[in-house]
């Protein structure tokens, strides 16, 4: 006698190898994923808390400093050494104590946090800029770097802060909202990216 096939009811499209079970994740998988999650959702914030604490650290030394907490100021100031180079004649001096960073490295970390700052607040929506006009912002520093390097001219306090400006606001501005741009492009289901781009921004 025959024996008929035993008919599995398998969805459409799909064979028994789609329908096992998963294998459950791991301790450490699960950790993995969790962290992903965290970095996805707030890398924005970690660059600003992160300028922000390099900043703040570069404006407490001399006061520091001045209250004669030494022993706190120094390993700081040496420790943004790493950073910056801190040029006597280029810094900035409070109660006559030397500022963290000097006048040009300030003003760019200073503008890089307070634009980071405006694009979290904004909900990772503000939108970035072109490229010829980040390579424009970067310019002005370049040009006053260089030419005071060769000693074709000496810069002075005003154009540092104006050119490190420049330079802090262009590299942000540009930076983060191409990466939100990159990071949303990767983790929107299929479905998503097919819409409109102009719809992606209610979704994020």
């Amino acid at each position: 006698m025959a024996t008929q096939p035993f008919n599995h009811n398998y969805p459409p499209g799909t064979s028994p190898s789609h329908v096992l079970p998963s294998r459950p994740k791991s301790a450490f998988e699960r950790w993995v994923d969790h962290g992903g999650d965290f970095l996805t959702k707030y890398w924005a914030l970690i660059i600003t808390v992160g300028l922000g604490t390099l900043v703040v650290t570069a404006i407490a030394i001399p006061f520091l400093s001045y209250l004669g907490l030494d022993s706190i100021a120094k390993p700081l100031f040496f420790a943004l050494h790493y950073v910056c180079a801190q040029i006597p004649s280029h810094s900035i001096y409070v109660f006559g104590h030397q500022l963290g960073l000097c006048e040009r490295n300030f003003s760019i970390y200073t503008s890089m946090f307070l634009t980071s700052l405006i694009f979290v607040l904004s909900k990772k929506r503000m939108p970035g800029i072109p490229w010829w006009l980040w390579i424009l912002m970067l310019l002005p520093m370049a040009w006053d770097g260089t030419t005071q390097m060769f000693g074709w001219r000496e810069s002075d306090w005003v154009l540092r802060v104006i050119t490190g400006t420049l330079f802090g606001v262009g590299n942000i501005w540009f930076a983060l909202p191409l990466m939100q741009k990159s990071l949303v492009e990767t983790t929107l289901p299929p479905h998503i990216k097919a819409m409109p781009r102009n719809t992606h921004r209610s979704i994020q």
